[in-house]
């Protein structure tokens, strides 16, 4: 764009300016309100006042009295009360106010002097949870809007915003051409008289933060409208323009389509607690549907099943009114699922969940299941997804926030997505020059879509969703405005409002590119790691839940009950905690007071109903009997710790080895003797003449030289007087696991250059120490069947206490870890250089497993040096291999040899005391002869976390052996047993966990 044009649109934006400031023709303020904390008594307030006392929420209320004199004009009502909220008129009308949402109608035509009441109730917070540090109602107005203005303002305000976008295109001279024609036909006519010129003037510092220049005058005058002629000008003015776009469409015609689907993106919590997400949907809701009033060709999508039921349960008359829209088509519940899930962190089982009880709901209350899976905004994606989605219908996938990646460009933005089974689904997403998926329909917004859309050699048209969000809002009446102009306008994008599934079913099926495997995302990497109790807490209750249902499933089956209730409003509790601002731990400690208590609440419930599933009834004279149950589809060696209390009568002729724990408990372990697959076996029935069993050697320890040596025969482990893993001899394959010292505690600074809570940055390792302090090495249990020695570290400010333990006749060294953290912004890991060598890794994830390289060949390899997995990593090389195993650590390494796993970190933003205090975790150290699915690395890692536990039964009314069901052939592993939602039918899921293929016959 040459000098002149760059003036000219200048000149002109300063010009839209001014037009603003007529956008009214009449005010009346509401100049007395009441305000009542909540549960308060209500206390006298005036326009201008600060809030009298601090209040979450607060509640106002006023009466406003329409002059006489506005009888058959238009009415609304401006607001600014301190902070977000909701508002009710008398009238029926209700809807959300925020900076966005601040004027709402009152009546199209009054009979002058008719009241009206306004109730709201306001936080004093912004959309993002910011802190309003002194609240104040700052404009409380009924006003008569100058609506030709309003709408010249916006026909001349998108010219200019267009000319700015398509700069050098030679159609920007004639559109200017036409805002100066707008403004000369309106001269002769416009106001211009000193009083009231300064009136208008005075109205753009009514609402300055900053109070405008060093001294401002009184306006001289109310607001008054404008003349007839004057508003008769102004329509000639809006006609001429009209007329104009036209006329250059001719020679001009839109290039390019956008779909385009409203939204309001809102986190269920993020920097505000749940609490207020409640709140913010019912806001958002009702300010869509009072749109929807106006605009009738407003289409609006809203994702998350919980959401719904929030509104559905706290504002049922919304949600009536969402689902008469919804019928109408002009609502889409979109994405099948339960909440907007971190899609790294749950397992697969978890996953089912969140679609099977998102998908339900959906059909339930308004007949319609999704088929699109809507993730905008998740932190990377499993390569198990695709085959779960096709499960629950979905054939199409949209997220947004692979544009985040920092190093490499992501190279498709509609590609077909290949999962770890083969599945495919149709992938989008759009990149916005704007606010990401929060688009805005402003000519920035829309020609820098279609300009950024790879795609367009495959299909025509892109998605666009367009609303304020993150924390809620949508739509506004300017998008919507602007929308009715951009839809058909000289060389932009034509756009249409599209619905989500519609638009899908239009994309190609063939000749996509394909994207194999998981989807990473380049950025926070530390949402693997951070909030550990939550993390942990997740693990515990997604075993737990399928523990108890798997118990309550054969208890059904043999006559007992099935607590379908508590198992469900179990599950949801945890589906709504693996929302993706809450489980990868960037929330605000607010969230987590409540996140904590819930899910463990959710374990303890399911420990519950797991533990008393096949227990006699209170009226039964049975004699109970201690089962030992296993919900593995596989048998597993009989190893049990009872505690003190639940120790048999009978367990000293039961001929069982046994020994007394640490802590008091007793540990039962014969790993010659099986419990079978997904079923029990009696622990107090005699043992002695089973054919066929043979004695496993004694696990021994001694300290020699201040150094600990544990020795099962097939491990001997020597533990250094720095606490560290000196040596892991494999005594059956005749060669050492490591490469080095083990289990080396590293702390590391972290202090990320941006998204402190989300982040971990390269280069991390370049700033760090080694954890020493070792205050003691001692032994604490000394065999014959276990064996452990504890180490006490001291670092700085925190205490860590790591246990290794070791079983007679176990490949597996736990590593049971206490840590009482009190550091900030420091990274916790643990390092294990090991003696295998492989130029890949593999690490388990939702319903199977996936291959990453060890090396940094590529800038793609290079950005993955901090990496997900679930419940283990494996270096194997043909014929051996070591795998890491935990229960509840997320984030992993592999760089050459070297495993790790980031165990803690401790970020100050958004919760200052992040990770702080105690933790307990284990992880463990398993070498195996063969590779990792040969050596059974996925059931080791499943016994770790899932294992046998005792369960008191009615002695004569259950088998002293059970199974439901025997695998042979290829090995599959459980996702859950339940009884099925509908009918009387169980379910049985089943996974293939190592990538094969084959038969296997039940």
């Amino acid at each position: 764009m040459n000098t002149r044009e760059r003036h000219r649109l200048d000149r002109h934006k300063v010009r839209v300016e001014e037009l603003r400031l007529w956008r009214n023709a009449r005010e009346s303020r509401i100049e007395e309100w009441r305000f009542a904390a909540d549960g308060g008594e209500g206390k006298e307030i005036r326009l201008g006042d600060f809030w009298p006392e601090e209040a979450l929420p607060a509640n106002f209320s006023a009466e406003a009295k329409i002059p006489e004199d506005w009888a058959g004009s238009p009415v609304e009502l401006e607001l600014w009360l301190g902070g977000e909220g909701f508002v009710k008129l008398s009238t029926g009308f209700s809807g959300g106010l925020n900076p966005f949402h601040r004027s709402f109608p009152v009546t199209q035509e009054a009979a002058g002097g008719e009241k009206i009441g306004v109730e709201a109730e306001v936080v004093p917070r912004g959309m993002f949870g910011t802190n309003v540090a002194e609240p104040q109602l700052r404009r409380s107005s009924l006003v008569v809007p100058e609506k030709e203005v309003r709408a010249l303002e916006r026909d001349l305000g998108l010219i200019v915003e267009v000319c700015e976008q398509l700069g050098d295109h030679e159609v920007v001279p004639h559109l200017l051409d036409i805002v100066d024609a707008a403004f000369a036909n309106l001269f002769s006519l416009w106001p211009t008289g000193n009083e009231v010129a300064l009136t208008r003037y005075l109205e753009a510092y009514a609402e300055s933060a900053d109070g405008g220049p060093w001294s401002l005058p009184l306006a001289p005058r109310p607001v008054e409208p404008l003349s007839e002629e004057t508003r008769c000008a102004v329509r000639g003015a809006r006609g001429m323009v009209a007329s104009r776009l036209e006329e250059l469409k001719a020679e001009y015609p839109p290039l390019g389509r956008i779909a385009l689907t409203g939204h309001a993106h809102l986190d269920l919590a993020w920097l505000w607690p749940v609490s207020e997400t409640m709140r913010k949907g019912r806001r958002t809701f009702a300010s869509v549907l009072s749109l929807m009033e106006c605009y009738d060709d407003f289409v609006f999508n809203q994702s998350s099943a919980q959401l719904y039921s929030w509104i559905e349960a706290e504002s049922p008359e919304i949600f009536e009114r969402v689902k008469r829209r919804v019928e109408e088509g002009r609502w889409e519940p979109v994405g099948g699922s339960w909440v907007e899930a971190d899609c790294q962190i749950p397992s697969g089982e978890s996953m089912v969940r969140q679609m099977l009880y998102g998908q339900r709901y959906f059909e339930e209350k308004f007949g319609h299941r999704s088929r699109v899976a809507w993730l905008p905004d998740a932190f990377g994606f499993s390569p198990a997804l695709p085959q779960l989605l096709r499960g629950a219908g979905m054939e199409g996938f949209f997220t947004y926030k692979l544009n985040w990646s920092e190093t490499n460009e992501f190279p498709y933005d509609l590609y077909e997505w290949e999962g770890i089974d083969g599945s495919t689904v149709i992938a989008h997403d759009f990149e916005n020059p704007g606010q990401d998926y929060n688009g805005n329909i402003t000519p920035k917004d829309i020609y820098g879509t279609w300009r950024n859309f790879e795609g367009k050699r495959h299909h025509p048209e892109t998605l666009f969703s367009f609303g304020w969000g993150d924390g809620g809002g949508g739509p506004s009446e300017q998008m919507l405005e602007n929308y009715a102009r951009l839809k058909s306008f000289p060389a932009m994008p034509r756009l249409r409002m599209a619905h989500v599934d519609e638009f899908f079913e239009r994309l190609p099926r063939e000749g996509l590119p394909r994207w194999t495997g998981e989807l990473y995302l380049e950025l926070h990497r530390g949402t693997l790691t951070t909030q550990a109790r939550v993390k942990k807490l997740n693990r515990e209750a997604e075993h737990r839940l399928l523990e108890a249902e798997a118990l309550a499933t054969l208890a059904a089956l043999h006559g007992g009950d099935y607590q379908r209730e508590e198992l469900e409003a179990a599950w949801k509790t945890l589906l709504l905690n693996q929302f993706h601002d809450i489980l990868p731990g960037t929330s605000i400690g607010e969230v987590y007071e409540v996140t904590h208590k819930e899910l463990a609440d959710v374990v303890r419930t399911a420990r519950k109903l797991r533990d008393r599933a096949l227990s006699p009834p209170p009226e039964a004279d049975a004699k109970p009997e201690l089962l030992v149950a296993n919900v593995s589809l596989n048998p597993r060696p009989l190893s049990v710790v009872l505690d003190a209390a639940s120790w048999p009568t009978g367990i000293a002729d039961a001929d069982l080895p046994t020994q007394e724990t640490e802590d008091g408990g007793l540990l039962v372990h014969a790993p010659d003797l099986s419990v079978p697959g997904l079923g029990w076996r009696t622990l107090t029935e005699q043992h002695e003449s089973t054919p066929g069993r043979s004695e496993t050697p004694d696990v021994a320890v001694e300290i020699a030289g201040g150094r600990a040596v544990l020795d099962n025969g097939l491990l001997r482990v020597e533990i250094g007087e720095d606490g560290t893993l000196h040596g892991v001899y494999d005594g059956e394959a005749g060669r050492e696991v490591l490469a080095g010292r083990a289990n080396q505690l590293w702390a590391y600074t972290d202090k990320p250059r941006n998204w402190e809570a989300w982040d971990v940055d390269e280069g991390y390792e370049q700033e760090g120490e080694e954890i020493s302090g070792v205050e003691s090495v001692e032994v604490v249990e000394n065999g014959p069947l276990r064996a452990s020695v504890r180490v006490t570290r001291k670092w700085r400010s925190s205490t860590i206490e790591q246990t290794y333990r070791l079983l007679a006749g176990s490949r597996r060294l736990d590593v049971e870890s206490y840590v009482d953290w009190r550091e900030r912004r420091v990274l916790l890991r643990t390092l294990f250089p090991l003696a295998v060598r492989s130029h890949e890794t593999t690490c388990e994830t939702m319903f199977g497993a996936l291959r990453r390289p060890t090396h940094h060949n590529t800038p793609w390899d290079a950005t993955r040096f901090e990496v997900s997995a679930h419940r283990f990593c494996d270096l194997s090389e043909p014929g051996y291999g070591v795998a890491l195993l935990n229960d509840g650590k997320y984030g992993h390494s592999a760089k050459g040899n070297v495993l790790g796993i980031s165990l803690l970190r401790s970020p100050l933003y958004p919760d200052p005391f992040a990770d702080e205090g105690e933790h307990r975790f284990t992880y463990s150290l398993f070498p195996h002869p063969g590779d990792w699915t040969s050596a059974g690395v996925a059931r080791e890692a499943f016994a770790l976390n899932a294992p046998l536990f005792p369960v008191m039964a009615q002695g004569d009314a259950l088998p002293q052996e059970f199974s439901l069901v025997e695998a042979e052939g290829l090995e599959l592993a459980l996702g859950s047993l339940k009884l099925a939602e509908e009918g009387g039918g169980v379910i049985l899921r089943l996974y293939e966990p190592h990538g094969a293929s084959g038969e296997c016959t039940l």
